[in-house]
Parts: C-alpha cells; structure tokens; sequence
C-alpha cells in the first residue's frame, strides 16, 4: 500500500512544534522549505502633477513541511484515531486570538447597559418617592 502523503505550512517560529507533534502521530518528517516571497509593487495610475501611485502587496514567509506514514504500520488506527480527536479538541488559544478586542469590547457593552439599567431603575424609584411625597406632582428640583 502507498504511504500517506501530507504538507502544512506554518509560520518559521512555529516548526519544530509543528513538527513534534505531527511525529506523535505516526508521521515521519520528510523535508521542509523556507518560503519567502517579495513584495509587489503595481502601478496603479499617476496625478497630474506627475505623481505616480503604486499598490504594494506585501510578501510572505513561512515553511512548508511535508510528512509521510505507512498504513501499514503497527498501531495505525488507533494513531489516526487519536489525530482526529486532537484535532477536535478546541484551542483555548485560537478562541482568545479570535475574540480579542472584540471579546473585551462585548463585555464593556454589557457592562455599560447593565450600568445604564441601573441608572433608570434608580431614577425612576427617586421619580417615583418625590412624586409620593408631592402628592401626585413630579417635582424636578435641578441644581
């Protein structure tokens, strides 16, 4: 049977961590590249000063590394079981990157609102009160 055949790529920093892991699961490390690319520059149209305006796309860099392993192996299912269950598993890490500031900023919203409530609540009982103690007439004494 032909041996399974897979690449990633990751950030540089993030390698040899990728690569620890992927041999945990029975994948053996083949080969790696450095991939960088430059950034491009387009022109995109000139003023009529005689400016000349460009777009820049900016390059990348990161490493691509490419695994195989055998199906033949002793212990193959239960080494693809354990990979898809790893792979399942949230990352507490992904969710704080993904909510972010974004995250921070719903929990001020809600926080505000619930100030905000209490504000209302507070006022209407004081609205209320002075309006008891007036016989009926809302009385708004400002200062």
């Amino acid at each position: 049977m032909a041996k399974e055949i897979k690449s990633v790529s990751v950030a540089p920093s993030a390698e040899e961590e990728t690569i620890n892991v992927w041999q945990s699961f029975g994948w053996e490390f083949k080969s790696t590249q450095d991939v960088k690319t430059h950034d491009v520059q387009v022109f995109t149209g000139q003023d009529s000063d005689g400016t000349e305006h460009y777009r820049t796309t900016r390059g990348e860099h990161y490493v691509k590394i490419t695994f195989e392993r055998d199906p033949t192996r002793k212990n193959y299912s239960e080494l693809v079981a354990l990979e898809k269950q790893y792979y399942t598993v949230p990352d507490p890490g992904i969710r704080q990157c993904v909510l972010g500031n974004y995250g921070l900023s719903l929990l001020l919203l809600d926080y505000l609102y619930i100030l905000y409530q209490e504000f209302w609540l507070l006022y209407g009982d004081v609205c209320l009160i002075q309006k008891k103690a007036n016989n009926g007439k809302l009385i708004m004494i400002t200062g």
